[in-house]
């Protein structure tokens, strides 16, 4: 006993030092500090696969053979009775103390840890919910990804998750650049860059709230998939109102969109249009200075080639139908542009090449806008591939709206580019022959 009436705590750390501090036993103590530490009540400890040395050592400590099983089972009350008979310690438990400082309560780490985090969570509970991003809030809780990007750390997962909230306080913006809505909200011009902690918690909840596309998942080029994630941020931040780059690059050629507002990009489109002249239109004018389209419940044409719009503006002119050209794998202005037609109630109609790329454009557009094919169906190929000379190559893709077009592309292995068949196209952009 102490002097204090206590339980004598007084441990040897010399003649513990000298007994287990061999190196051939260091993982017996070792696995002794984490049984305190987790709080294991087991009355076996069990040391898989151990080596010569190590099998000699502990039989030596136990006073028994060596043995050659596949582990060593050792008993605890043995070792605490060794300890306990030498006057070593009081008890094992002291004696490992001794030995490596310190024990730790892992549980109470544990427990105290997830109080800290839930406090983090708790008190952006009515923020969340005033902003109507309660689900988000719920996620990175579930998930785990605002505790990745913080590191592990909960005040500074506190600034971050502050900081993302107050930058989807001010959305949606009005045109603002990225950078700007950066350095007003946040102090830092760059701080919504891509790959940013703050940005990616606010790209996470602007997807949860718009359930913005991901990009096309069958892509396997991955140069493709880095360019398909821009476009695809790009089109995020501009369904929320922000422009990142300035949104001059990301670009959509159009011909003759009805339109009858009086914004700066109205006038634009209605100029053009009464010379039936194709027209570049940037994310940047959809965004800022958005036109009023005048198209429920009108068909607007969508092809894949820009020469199918040449053609029509110099055939057909200012009556030609509505027409969109997406240049290929569309990009974010072409997105942007097409959701607006489409939220305006205008009825879409796609048409692309007869190869395989084309039928992913085709497969993605005729998904999230709810196209319609346009002379874009086994029928129209059978007849186009009857003089075709053009291999398919690639990797095969299933046509989502006619499974009947891919087994022809199949069984013909012949590709029809959109400008083999513009005859055909450019007859239902006349007037009096469209639908």
């Amino acid at each position: 006993m102490n002097q204090e009436g206590g339980a004598d705590t007084h441990a040897d750390s010399d003649r513990l030092q000298g007994l287990f501090g061999k190196p051939e036993l260091a993982r017996l103590v070792d696995r002794l500090q984490a049984r305190f530490e987790r709080a294991i009540d087991s009355p076996f400890l069990t040391l898989p696969d151990p080596p010569l040395n190590e099998r000699k050592a502990i039989a030596s400590l136990l006073g028994r053979p060596v043995g050659s099983g596949r582990s060593l089972r050792i008993n605890i009350a043995d070792l605490d009775a060794i300890v306990r008979r030498a006057g070593l310690a009081p008890d094992l438990r002291t004696a490992v103390e001794c030995l490596r400082g310190p024990l730790r309560n892992l549980a109470d780490e544990k427990a105290k840890a997830q109080r800290t985090w839930q406090a983090v969570f708790d008190t952006a509970k009515t923020e969340a919910r005033r902003l109507d991003i309660d689900s988000w809030l719920e996620q990175l809780q579930r998930g785990g990804l605002l505790k990745r990007l913080a590191k592990g750390d909960a005040d500074t997962a506190a600034t971050l998750l502050q900081q993302a909230m107050n930058v989807i306080r001010q959305l949606p913006g009005r045109g603002q650049t990225l950078s700007t809505l950066a350095a007003n909200t946040l102090g830092d011009a760059h701080a919504l860059d891509a790959g940013r902690p703050v940005a990616t918690l606010v790209k996470r909840a602007l997807r949860q709230i718009g359930q913005g596309d991901e990009g096309n998942a069958d892509d396997r080029n991955p140069g493709n998939q880095d360019k398909r994630q821009e476009e695809s941020e790009r089109e995020l931040w501009a369904d929320a109102g922000i422009l990142p780059g300035g949104a001059i690059t990301s670009t959509v050629l159009a011909l003759n969109l009805p339109v009858s507002g009086d914004s700066c990009t109205d006038h634009i489109i209605q100029q053009a249009r009464q010379q039936g002249q194709p027209l570049w239109l940037t994310l940047r004018q959809l965004v800022r200075n958005p036109a009023q389209w005048q198209v429920s419940r009108q068909t607007v044409y969508i092809c894949e080639n820009p020469a199918v719009v040449a053609e029509a503006a110099d055939q057909l002119g200012a009556d030609c139908a509505p027409l969109v050209c997406t240049c290929g794998q569309p990009r974010a202005a072409v997105n942007h542009l097409l959701k607006q037609l489409q939220q305006a109630g205008a009825e879409l109609a796609y048409h692309g090449d007869f190869d395989w790329p084309g039928i992913t454009i085709a497969n993605n557009i005729i998904r999230r806008f709810g196209a319609k094919p346009w002379h874009f169906d086994e029928a129209a190929y059978r007849h186009a591939a009857a003089t075709g000379k053009m291999t398919l190559t690639g990797k095969a893709v299933t046509a989502a709206w006619d499974p009947g077009l891919s087994a022809a592309m199949k069984a013909k292995n012949t590709a029809i580019p959109e400008e083999r068949v513009l005859e055909r196209l450019l007859g239902s952009l006349q007037p009096g022959t469209r639908g």
